[in-house]
């Protein structure tokens, strides 16, 4: 095979004359300048990577910017802009309401083939719509905004002001750029199968994106054809020549991530550890092998610029206590990572680059990622390993995806593989980025065929490790796998997301019907919670911690199967007296009980106070364990209550520390509600999560628990903080009732 892009796109190569003609670039001044750099440059506005702008309409009273994946249709006088998805499912996504003359005099200031600049009125208000069916929009007054989606969402990502709305065909999400704002979504009656709209009240100067997914299709050609090889290693950074050659059997594309073992001051530079000739042994034997081959920089973990370059880890000794070292990712060093990437391209040529981690902000994330596309040029490879990806909290951004070959999702997330909400739209980038999704599967999680046949249906793809080499995976992908990549993959993904949708009726349905929580339709479990004099347990270490004679060890047990548990820095101690737990430790350690739920356990609800600083994200609260999954529901010290779940982290306001409120997580078919009460009565649904059917044993937890679910402290663990929890029940199906 000849590797396509030796040589350099006219756009890569004059990026790089100017790069190495400059002076180690400087830090980005802010995320400010870089989004206000976004929206004004020159740069970006010629169509990329397959996405363009195709049509600029102007006529009388409308005005239609037409991109690969989307059309937005301006009509100035109504205040009003539809968003048209044009992939995956054709059709009216929803509308933006503007407040009145906002979009007054709009007009055409500058386009290209990539991106056409708009003006309202004096300028006040300035909008850009990129190629790639990403909208950017900045306001030098306050203003009000609002926007409807037309279709019933298969999952609502939201993290801080930022949302991700998707069902099977596509979706469109928008992202605080600048500043923060608050997202309201409102529901209308019958709930999330009625779609929803969703406001914000912009500052001046605030810049809001808005982006129609997905911005381009699907290249199930490259999907087909390549496989990755992936190569991690701790004791070498380069494969041998009769390595390379068994391994391209099994894959047309080798992925080095053999990590400080390939590059010298790998957090700093990149410099060939056993220097450029080995380098170049490889990219010699790949060619002949018809293999290209992708070489590992890490935006993330690349301190040059940051401040931290002492801390920089350069070694797998010890690797135990230094893991990878620090990382930064508020990104202000993206230049310089740029210009390193720039070098490493120019004085190597690799056929591309795999990013391990980004920066947290989309801003700086989307820049740089425009910025490595043009380097590599169209037919050069990216690969974005995306466990964590921005803005965070299981929000991403398919205008950053979009630009790389490959995504690679869920390392550590095992637990997580057999939700299918998370497998569809988490690690599948089906009509969402449309690059080519890939599961992180460096595990033990088993490959069987029931689990490589879901993966395929929502069109995930899996790298090979030549550790696979030795054991039963090699077979499952020989057997069950690679053989499935053939040209009736598409109508199987297809037909497959068909029976998805259909389902979202009946799933919302069942949501719909149980608006209000009916306790008596249920079982009462009995919680066996101490109602007589106190019972104190104390963490290990602690004064007056007790030890049992015929044991030697601490007395952990409370009555009626509920356990103490203590992390190691807690200095906690746990009361339960007249129906009340009261768990004091410090601010951001774990100190709560746990039990084994009912396996047809559909509730949990509390009444709890959080007093003395008890901590933001460790404030008392509950837990539902489900297997490896966890999901927390808290009241934290900052007066709000905060929704933990491996999704990420959402806050509420208006729950004032010191009084008490009611908290509940219930299971309604396959979601799980969030709900909050200040009185007990009136309850608010703080949030809906699309959940499955989990499987895995169920245990509950109660007191001041770690945000991630772990039992954990903080590096820094505060003062004293405590916590009570009272009236805890648990409910579970009542036979006599049916299911519900």
């Amino acid at each position: 095979m000849t590797k396509p892009h030796r040589s350099l796109s006219l756009i890569a190569l004059s990026t790089l004359i100017a790069w190495t003609a400059a002076a180690v670039p400087a830090l980005s001044p802010s995320i400010e300048a870089d989004a206000e750099y976004l929206l004004t440059t020159d740069d970006f506005m010629d169509a990329q990577f397959g996405m363009a702008v195709e049509a600029v309409e102007e006529r009388p009273g409308r005005l239609t910017v037409r991109t690969t994946g989307g059309e937005f249709v301006f009509e100035p006088e109504a205040g009003r802009m539809g968003l048209q998805q044009r992939l995956g499912s054709p059709r009216e996504m929803g509308h933006v309401t503007f407040p009145p003359g906002a979009l007054s005099g709009l007009r055409v200031e500058r386009k290209g083939t990539g991106a056409v600049v708009l003006v309202a009125g004096d300028g006040g208000l300035r909008l850009r719509i990129n190629g790639d069916s990403l909208l950017m929009l900045k306001t030098t007054r306050a203003l009000a905004l609002e926007y409807t989606v037309r279709f019933a969402p298969g999952t609502v990502r939201r993290h801080r002001g930022n949302l991700l709305i998707l069902d099977e065909w596509g979706g469109m999400g928008s992202y605080v750029a600048t500043g923060a704002a608050a997202a309201t979504v409102s529901w209308p009656r019958g709930g999330p199968a009625g779609g929803c709209s969703v406001s914000y009240a912009l500052k001046a100067g605030q810049i809001l994106w808005l982006a129609v997914a997905p911005p381009k299709p699907f290249d199930w050609e490259s999907s087909l054809r390549d496989r990755v090889v992936w190569h991690w290693s701790r004791q070498t950074g380069y494969p041998s020549d009769a390595q390379l050659e068994e391994w391209s059997r099994y894959g047309n594309i080798l992925l080095q991530q053999a990590e400080m073992m390939l590059w010298k001051d790998w957090a700093l530079r990149f410099v060939p550890r056993n220097g450029t000739e080995e380098f170049e042994r490889v990219n010699r034997t790949c060619e002949r092998l018809g293999m290209r081959n992708i070489v590992y920089t890490s935006p993330y973990y690349f301190l040059t610029g940051t401040g931290k370059e002492s801390r920089a880890v350069n070694s797998f000794d010890n690797f135990a206590v230094t893991r990878f070292g620090p990382a930064d990712s508020r990104g202000a060093n993206w230049p310089i990572f740029l210009s390193e990437i720039t070098r490493v391209m120019r004085d190597y040529k690799p056929d591309g680059l795999y990013f391990d981690g980004i920066y947290s902000s989309v801003v700086r994330t989307y820049l740089l990622v425009r910025k490595a596309r043009e380097l590599v040029g169209d037919q050069g490879l990216l690969e974005f390993h995306a466990t964590l990806s921005p803005p965070g909290g299981g929000v991403y951004l398919p205008q950053i995806d979009t630009y790389f070959n490959v995504i690679l999702r869920g390392e550590g997330g095992q637990g997580a593989y057999q939700n299918q909400e998370y497998l569809r739209y988490f690690v599948s980038t089906r009509n969402i980025s449309n690059a080519t999704g890939v599961l992180c599967n460096n595990n033990a999680f088993r490959l069987d065929k029931a689990f490589i046949s879901g993966l395929l249906d929502a069109n995930i793809r899996l790298h090979f490790l030549p550790t696979w080499l030795n054991d039963y995976r090699k077979e499952a992908m020989e057997t069950l796998y690679w053989p499935a990549l053939n040209d009736a993959l598409p109508g199987r993904v297809e037909a497959a997301g068909i029976a998805r949708q259909a389902t979202l009726g009946s799933s919302f349905a069942v949501l719909r019907q149980a608006e209000q929580f009916d306790a008596a339709t249920f079982r009462q479990i009995d919680v066996a919670w101490p109602t007589g004099p106190e019972r104190t347990i104390r963490a290990p270490g602690v004064a007056g911690a007790k030890v049992e004679a015929s044991t030697g060890k601490e007395a952990r047990e409370f009555p009626g199967g509920w356990r103490a548990v203590f992390s190691p820095k807690s200095e906690g101690v746990l009361s339960i007296g007249d129906g009340v737990l009261r768990a004091t430790a410090r601010e951001n350690t774990c100190a709560y009980v746990e039990r084994a739920l009912p396996p047809d356990t559909v509730a949990v609800t509390c009444r709890v106070r959080c007093t003395k600083q008890g901590g933001a994200s460790w404030g008392p609260g509950l837990m539902l364990r489900i297997g490896d999954q966890y999901r927390r529901i808290n009241v934290r010290s900052d007066n709000r209550i905060g929704v933990d779940r491996p999704e990420g982290q959402l806050l509420f306001g208006g729950y004032r520390q010191g009084a008490w409120h009611w908290i509940r997580l219930r299971m309604v078919g396959e979601f799980l509600l969030y709900e909050a009460s200040t009185d007990g009565k009136r309850w608010r649904r703080l949030q809906v999560d699309r959940v499955g059917t989990p499987n895995g044993d169920r245990r509950l937890a109660i007191g001041k628990i770690a945000n991630n679910g772990s039992c954990i402290d903080y590096a820094q663990t505060g003062g004293e903080g405590s916590g009570d929890i009272a009236d805890v029940q648990i409910f579970a199906e009542n036979p006599d009732q049916g299911r519900r």
